[in-house]
């Protein structure tokens, strides 16, 4: 065989090979969601200074939600964490979301983790989504599956309304979905958490990291404008859930990397 004859037959070979082989090329994988501790990292802190501060819009769902997180034999567990505030927020409205417990006073205020109930139902979302099943964590579509079925095999149904994913968050219809008392998941990368301590004339915003790739419930934002000395800066955060034992409840930047985030309707 002469060596263009043999170009030509190497060429149809590999023309050939997904085909008659079933060669085709790998799966995209879901990126996993392992949780992560929260750092202190507090050599990043930052002081703002201002002559005034005006708060533009400070919006939460009725009374925030829930806190929970991860208990002893949950490694991993940040999915059905997040998958169980978004459970214990609607339980208010749609009952035995959580059998034979209710998630909230009659003032309408969340209670805290409970020990019996609230762990039951991390520990069966936890089965649901499969977690560490395939490998460490939890991938998206894992979460989105495992949660639909607990609701839907409590009698209810769930819809999931996508906000966007990159850095292409769409902020005005989460903020409408928090004013229609919707929270939305998470699913972000390492990245930053802040809390916010305020005083006379000063703010002081501590960072946060989480170590590792995170699912977390968003339930609110806040915008905030200060005239400074030199200027005027505005800052916007979304309120956020954690999941977290070490800072339950904190602002989570606009403008931050998002994998994908979606509003979460139970009905």
């Amino acid at each position: 065989m002469n060596k263009t004859n043999r170009i030509k037959t190497l060429v149809l070979l590999l023309l050939c090979l997904p085909f008659c082989c079933g060669w085709t090329s790998a799966p995209k994988q879901d990126n996993r969601y392992v949780g992560g501790e929260l750092i202190a990292t507090y050599a990043s802190s930052e002081t703002i200074s201002y002559v005034s501060k005006q708060v533009i819009e400070n919006i939460s769902t009725a009374n925030d939600t829930p806190e929970y997180f991860a208990v002893s034999g949950m490694q991993n567990g940040c999915g059905a964490v997040a998958g169980g505030i978004i459970v214990g927020f609607y339980d208010k409205y749609y009952e035995n979301l959580i059998p034979g417990w209710v998630s909230y006073y009659s003032s309408g205020m969340y209670k805290g983790q409970n020990g019996t109930y609230v762990k039951t139902l991390l520990f069966d979302l936890y089965d649901r989504m499969q977690t560490n099943v395939v490998a460490e964590g939890v991938s998206e579509s894992e979460f989105k599956n495992g949660l639909q079925s607990y609701v839907v095999d409590h009698g209810y149904n769930l819809q999931y309304t996508s906000l966007g994913t990159g850095n292409n968050f769409n902020y005005n219809t989460f903020k409408t979905a928090v004013r229609n008392n919707e929270p939305a998941v998470l699913f972000v990368r390492q990245s930053n958490l802040y809390i916010y301590v305020a005083d006379d004339n000063v703010d002081k915003v501590y960072t946060y990291s989480i170590s590792g790739n995170h699912i977390m419930v968003a339930y609110g934002y806040y915008e905030v404008k200060y005239t400074l000395s030199n200027g005027t800066r505005t800052d916007k955060y979304l309120r956020v859930a954690t999941g977290l034992s070490g800072e339950t409840q904190a602002f989570y930047k606009i403008g931050s990397y998002v994998d994908a985030a979606y509003k979460v309707t139970i009905n």
